[in-house]
């Protein structure tokens, strides 16, 4: 089920579609706001209280909501039995899990680390694999409307502390640890996870929770099946996941993410863009989010939730890289910037479906993809390239140059015309994702690497300000 929600922007007049909030989220929402009256800001925690199962079922446990005090007479205390009563701990939804393939030192473990106290460390390290790993309980898939958590069908790895739950892009990371740990059967339990959120969401969710349904995260599932095809050969692992990377693929190249740009010579190239179907408050960190929208008109809150959300989607939350102001979060713009490193993932994503059709036989898929991937380069080359700094720029859509090209009776194309000037000149580590493809080893990257061998190290922004990145 999709919302429509009108589009303000000058140079795109088609509905955005807003995924709607469940009855037991905006219930838990409720609960977080009481919250945050009963025990004050000091270090309130707002995702807490959305990831929090319940022990009966929703009707008993709205009804016992409503029947509290106001929290003007309700004390702390009784506000905590009834938290205890009525709802299970936080993180109580999942249960401990062997990895069935962890070994204390697995056979041939980082070979070339000699040194006994970095080889330690690193097995040090390694134990995380199985301190962090979990499985979703039955509860979950037996009763989802008691759970923000949502089923997967394999054992997970999650990244800890507050964080109980799978996360697309962390998995990237920690596929790549799990194939130095020799565990192959637990990178394909994890591949598999993700593919299931395909199945049943048409893209990989931002992490495993209901409330992360709205966007995805930088899409990384091909580059985590090629890694593991490559330690492993497993024909079938890649049978599994081929078709689930073609509908990702479509995901990221079509709708609201995909952007059309006229270059000066007026040939066309299609780029992507982050985009989050959302326009409230997110509810992990929506105490935070209305104190950042405090003052704005509730339209303006909207296109500020639906920002904060996109920028959420980038994995880079928060940066001055997405702000018109680099020292005010409302600035944020993300939706309005073809990025650097999501299109880098996109063309990776392009060349690793075409190696996996030429392995399965799929020629004309291979074909499809080989043009795709070529189209691609040349986009980035032309639109995100700066010759004058030697690096790939963030690109800023101007929604007052852009113009509307009939396509057909149902469809009509919105261009935006190229201008240097919407180059984001400012320094990002992503400035330089580029040369992660191999397609970009010769040419442009020479003077490019001039700089990093000039600064030897590169912060993800260079922008002095109070926001993360």
């Amino acid at each position: 089920m999709w919302v429509a929600m009108a589009e303000s922007s000058e140079c795109n007049n088609e509905s955005v579609l807003v995924v709607p909030s469940s009855t037991l989220l905006s219930f838990l929402e409720q609960v977080q706001q009481f919250a945050l009256t009963a025990f004050g800001p000091s270090q309130f925690d707002p995702k807490h209280y959305v990831d929090l199962p319940l022990r009966f079922n929703l009707s008993v446990t709205l009804r016992a909501f409503q029947a509290l005090p106001n929290t003007n007479t309700l004390s702390r205390d009784d506000f905590n039995i009834f938290l205890k009563e009525y709802f299970g701990e936080v993180g109580s939804d999942l249960v401990n899990y062997d990895p069935p393939d962890f070994s204390a030192e697995p056979e041939g473990f980082l070979p070339g680390v000699v040194n006994q106290e970095v080889r330690k460390w690193a097995l040090e390290v390694h134990s995380l694999c199985r301190v962090l790993s979990r499985k979703v309980a039955k509860s979950v898939a037996e009763r989802p409307e008691e759970h923000t958590l949502l089923p997967l069908p394999g054992g997970v790895i999650i990244p800890g502390s507050r964080f109980r739950e799978v996360y697309y892009w962390d998995s990237y990371w920690i596929i790549r640890g799990l194939l130095a740990s020799k565990m192959y059967e637990t990178a394909k339990g994890i591949v598999n996870n993700l593919v299931s959120l395909i199945h049943k969401y048409g893209f990989v969710l931002n992490g495993a929770r209901t409330y992360y349904t709205n966007r995805s995260q930088p899409p990384l599932l091909s580059a985590m099946v090629r890694a593991i095809y490559m330690k492993t050969g497993d024909i079938d692992l890649l049978k599994m996941a081929f078709p689930t990377l073609l509908q990702e693929h479509r995901f990221w190249t079509a709708g609201i993410h995909k952007v059309i740009v006229r270059d000066a010579h007026g040939a066309k190239h299609s780029l992507s863009r982050y985009y989050a179907r959302w326009d409230a408050p997110r509810p992990e960190s929506a105490t935070t989010d209305m104190e950042t929208a405090a003052g704005l008109t509730e339209s303006e809150k909207k296109l500020l939730y639906r920002e904060i959300a996109t920028t959420a989607e980038s994995g880079w939350d928060f940066s001055s890289r997405w702000m018109r102001d680099r020292k005010n979060l409302t600035t944020l713009h993300t939706t309005s910037i073809i990025p650097v490193d999501l299109n880098v993932f996109l063309l990776q994503m392009e060349l690793n479906i075409e190696f996996f059709a030429k392995t399965l036989g799929e020629s004309s898929i291979a074909k499809t993809f080989i043009q795709a991937s070529n189209a691609r380069h040349i986009a980035i080359e032309t639109i995100l390239w700066n010759d004058e700094m030697g690096q790939w720029l963030d690109y800023w859509l101007d929604p007052l140059k852009c113009e509307h090209i009939q396509v057909n009776d149902q469809h009509e194309e919105e261009i935006y015309l190229w201008d240097a000037s919407n180059q984001n000149k400012n320094i990002f580590s992503s400035n330089f994702f580029p040369l992660w493809v191999e397609a970009f080893h010769s040419g442009s990257p020479s003077v490019c690497l001039c700089y990093l061998y000039e600064h030897a190290q590169i912060s993800p922004s260079l922008s002095a300000n109070l926001i993360h990145w």
